[in-house]
């Protein structure tokens, strides 16, 4: 995409529309006729926020197609507005130009990907709609005085998913918070040499590696994402782990009953970040339960929805909902509470994370923005930046929204001794054993 390029929406593959942030959906758009949307709208399949932008360009019929009289493409690439005869500004225009407006870094990355998109320049861009760019504040490098020497540059390959994820969370790591925070996961647990953990979400097994090789225990992975498991597994076997940290892909339907393994086989099950998008989250809870041996633990860490009834979902937390590839419906600590005391276990820790998650969040998203800045990175890469940006980007907005939180759960299995229903129901199951038992012998005295 050279500059001056413009994004035809009606090429675009329907994985990267349904990625594509509504600003950029917005600004094709404007490059497009009014007959070229309607035409666009009967074919594609749009999702709620982009069929109301379409409306509005298709009511607005003066404000389609402007980059076809060429006056539209001034305020893209940062010419000065036309003046009307006799060189006065017009009367809706303020006679002196405003100040810039000093863009945070979360704009500034929003800047970059429609600059990018729509092959323009990124300063021009940022000129044009009054913002003034944003910089991170580096100390000046003696080597920056050095003169430049001239290099042939060679094209540059496309990042895969898995590449661009390790810049964004370190080598090996798919999540935000690395080794550090993988730990800090699993430390209720008290794993010790011998025991045998269970990860339901490992990604690409960087937490999995740095848990086992802490504690002595192993750590079986299993990892719905195809691309991420086998990443994850070649990961392992460099790190000379494949027997401590075993990483497989689930099967195509998703986890079954031998993916638990037999029951009580586990002292401890992880999974990050990944129970929100589970649909069946009770026969879930259910499943890792008859998996944990006694007093085995469940660490979760996911995202909580403010419990305040009166409290309206907020619109960041209804866009990090739809930017979800699998969708999201998170739970409040109520409904999950509620939930794992139906399911037999005890509850021993519910701490909010967020003010210590969302600073790691937001340096994936500095690395991110230095990948934009940076790397000279080609076409094919998009779709990926586009996916990974607009998805990082949306969970920030909701966590910073205050109506949205990340909190590490640890429940332990419930022992019948710490629940006398737990063990009345068992002495019920037993005497209910012993009077078929006594039926049965009756029966066969009388035969």
């Amino acid at each position: 995409m050279s500059n001056g390029t413009q994004v035809n929406l009606a090429t675009v593959g329907s994985d990267e529309l349904q990625a594509m942030p509504i600003a950029v959906f917005n600004a094709c758009l404007e490059q497009m006729s009014a007959e070229a949307i309607a035409r666009f709208k009967r074919m594609r399949k749009l999702s709620e926020a982009q069929k109301a932008a379409v409306e509005r360009a298709l009511s607005d019929p003066a404000g389609a197609g402007k980059s076809g009289n060429g006056k539209a493409g001034a305020a893209v690439s940062g010419s000065p507005r036309e003046k009307p005869e006799g060189g006065k500004p017009a009367r809706n225009e303020p006679a002196c130009p405003r100040q810039p407006v000093q863009a945070s870094l979360i704009k500034d990355i929003f800047l970059r990907l429609i600059a990018w998109w729509e092959g323009v320049d990124t300063d021009a861009l940022a000129r044009s709609r009054g913002i003034k760019r944003w910089k991170r504040k580096t100390a000046v490098r003696e080597a920056a005085a050095e003169p430049t020497k001239e290099r042939t540059e060679e094209p540059t390959p496309p990042l895969t998913r898995v590449e661009l994820l390790q810049k964004l969370w370190g080598d090996g790591f798919s999540l935000p918070g690395g080794a550090e925070f993988a730990l800090r996961v699993a430390a209720s647990a008290k794993l010790a040499s011998g025991d045998i953990c269970l990860d339901l979400a490992p990604g690409l097994g960087g937490g999995a590696r740095a848990v086992a090789k802490a504690s002595g225990a192993r750590l079986i992975g299993i990892e719905s994402d195809r691309e991420l498991a086998q990443a994850a597994a070649a990961l392992s076997q460099a790190a000379g782990q494949t027997e401590t940290a075993n990483i497989r892909p689930a099967e195509l339907g998703g986890l079954g009953d031998d993916d638990f393994g037999h029951a009580g086989q586990y002292s401890a099950i992880i999974m990050r970040e990944a129970m929100f998008a589970v649909e069946d989250r009770g026969g879930m809870l259910s499943a890792i339960h008859r998996a944990l041996g006694d007093d085995g633990s469940l660490l979760l860490t996911d995202f909580v929805l403010d419990g305040n009834p009166d409290r309206p979902i907020s619109e960041a937390v209804a866009h990090w909902r739809a930017a979800e590839p699998d969708g999201a419906a998170p739970w409040t600590e109520a409904e999950y509470r509620e939930a794992l005391e139906a399911a037999d276990y005890i509850v021993e820790r519910f701490d909010d994370l967020t003010a210590k998650y969302l600073p790691l969040v937001r340096e994936g998203l500095r690395r991110f923005h230095d990948c934009l800045q940076n790397a000279k990175l080609p076409p094919e890469t998009l779709p990926i930046l586009m996916r990974e940006g607009n998805l990082w980007l949306a969970r920030n907005q909701a966590l910073e929204s205050g109506h949205l939180s990340l909190a590490l759960i640890h429940a332990r299995r419930a022992l019948p001794t710490e629940r006398p229903d737990l063990k009345e129901a068992d002495a019920a199951t037993e005497e209910a054993d012993e009077s078929d038992n006594d039926i049965s012998m009756e029966q066969g005295r009388a035969e």
